[in-house]
């Protein structure tokens, strides 16, 4: 199961103590490089939901709770229309963020989301008792994820 062309998404998969074992994800480095300098993780209000919460939001529901304006600025780096999801247990979540700048999500395409960080969450059970060496082969994943063409 892949994402659309247009989608751009930050998965955390098997997050631990604010921790995720493995973090694939597409958005622009630019924005990645402002949310990372600003600390905007513990900030973030689809992180906040996504913890407390199991399903799928819209982030333009989330809005109200942005008190810092992440979403407002996130859209400043294409990311205007987004959905999160989150599955698992409090003690193992897999968190996934989908955006893109065009267009919200449609119902389906929610769906296919969902789908695809269950599927992610359920083949990577037993992934956080692996040894760092192991992991690194998932690791690579990202790498080769940051450096794919972007569609245009």
């Amino acid at each position: 199961m892949v994402a659309s062309d247009d989608w751009l998404f930050a998965i955390g998969v098997r997050i631990r103590f604010s921790n995720p074992a493995l973090l694939y994800q597409t958005y622009p480095e630019a924005w990645v490089d402002y949310y990372e300098t600003n600390g905007l993780l513990l900030k973030d209000p689809t992180i906040r939901w996504g913890m407390t919460n199991w399903g799928t939001c819209d982030w333009s529901d989330l809005k109200d709770n942005d008190r810092h304006g992440v979403l407002e600025k996130a859209a400043e780096y294409g990311l205007k229309h987004g959905i999160a999801v989150s599955v698992g247990d409090a003690k193992e979540r897999t968190l996934g963020f989908f955006a893109r700048e065009s267009r919200p999500f449609t119902p389906k395409e929610r769906e296919r989301a969902a789908a695809l960080v269950q599927e992610l969450h359920e083949a990577t059970e037993g992934l956080t008792s692996l040894p760092d060496e192991r992991l690194d082969a998932y690791r690579a994943i990202a790498a080769t994820l940051k450096s794919m063409p972007k569609a245009k």
